[in-house]
């Protein structure tokens, strides 16, 4: 993609959503190359439609004071999600080169009252776009240089969480329908200015370990664990609930004593002249 076609910078600046999903296939090293020399009002809008982990390679392939430019044009919501994500060091390099008001508005955008799910969330998560079909997903999935989770969100263009899907469908379904089409819609999903006491009881908890957490606009931020928020209320005040895990984990002990009775009793009904135990 050469930066000086005038096609190429035509494209990125009229389908930024578009050209975003082309460069989140390519090395993060080459679209930080390739973003560091095009215009600000080219370069910005692309880098805001990236998936937050493929952003977040990129800058952290810029040079700070690059990545801080483009960080100050990007809208305040998506300059936060990446600013969260990026390392501790690269945090502090981009942050010294910030003006004190673009580095004020991340700030805010980022702080939730303690005892929040916006304070106890966990932003790094597994997300797909959704109008990629489902061969692609599997592609950019070979591609995680992390362990893949069970559950994968499904965001839309502006990131706005709008299903999920779990590794065991998507593996079997068809290669060449979209995500949209066979994602589950109904996600559980968490507002991250919710009380944890009160998320102790949400539903969700039944059936997943960890689920979504979306700002009011329903944004995708990250995820609550479990376990993690049952620590942060204290035992004294979960009255008596358990872990879901435990609860499957009972379930399924059940199951298999069950079964193992069962196979007991067919066992002992043919005896040791049929063929039973000795």
């Amino acid at each position: 993609m050469k930066v000086d076609n005038r096609l190429t910078q035509e494209f990125l600046l009229r389908y930024p959503t578009e050209a975003a999903r082309v460069l989140e296939q390519v090395s993060a090293d080459h679209v930080a190359a390739l973003l560091g020399v095009l215009p600000m009002p080219t370069g910005a809008p692309v880098m805001a439609a990236m998936l937050p982990e493929k952003a977040v390679a990129c800058l952290g392939a810029m040079a700070s004071s690059s990545a801080a430019k483009l960080l100050a044009e990007l809208p305040v919501s998506a300059a936060a999600r990446i600013y969260q994500r990026l390392a501790p060091a690269k945090q502090d390099e981009v942050s010294g080169q910030l003006a004190d008001k673009t580095r004020r508005s991340i700030s805010r955008y980022l702080e939730y009252p303690p005892g929040t799910a916006g304070a106890l969330l966990i932003s790094e998560v597994d997300m797909l776009p959704e109008n990629i079909t489902v061969a692609e997903a599997i592609r950019r999935i070979e591609r995680f240089n992390h362990s893949v989770s069970c559950e994968i969100y499904i965001i839309d263009d502006a990131h706005h969480l709008t299903g999920m899907i779990d590794i065991g469908s998507l593996l079997t379904a068809s290669r060449n329908v979209q995500l949209r089409d066979i994602m589950e819609r109904k996600t559980q999903a968490i507002s991250a200015h919710s009380a944890a006491e009160t998320l102790l009881s949400h539903p969700g908890w039944q059936a997943r370990r960890r689920l979504p957490v979306v700002e009011r606009d329903n944004t995708l931020l990250g995820v609550l664990h479990f376990k993690h928020l049952r620590d942060s209320v204290g035992e004294t005040n979960i009255l008596e609930s358990r872990d879901p895990l435990e609860n499957l984990l009972s379930l399924a002990g059940l199951y298999w004593l069950s079964v193992a009775q069962l196979l007991d009793s067919m066992l002992s009904i043919v005896g040791p002249g049929k063929g039973g135990r000795r």
